[in-house]
């Protein structure tokens, strides 16, 4: 018995060879388990790291201006007030 089908179309009568095989895969699946509740741990440990990441941006900001910027910044106004003082710079 010849059937005149396209290539794509399906055949039904192997049809028990392809229920064998995916049931053989299911088998294998692993179910999802509660996508939500599983995200929750990495959001808070997302929380903590951008937080601990924004101590540690102060710390370094505030260290940098209190090596060099606040030294520097005394020294311009005391050369200013000296200039001043002289006669140099005319108000």
């Amino acid at each position: 018995m010849q059937d005149k089908k396209k290539a794509s179309a399906p055949c039904y009568r192997t049809s028990g060879t392809r229920y064998a095989t995916a049931s053989k895969e299911a088998a294998t699946i692993i179910p999802f388990e509660g996508g939500r509740r599983a995200a929750q741990p990495e959001r808070s440990q997302f929380k903590a790291g951008v937080m601990v990441g924004f101590l540690m941006a102060s710390m370094v900001f505030l260290a940098v201006l209190w090596l060099f910027v606040i030294p520097t910044m005394d020294q311009a106004v005391q050369q200013a007030q000296q200039a001043a003082s002289c006669g140099v710079v005319s108000a």
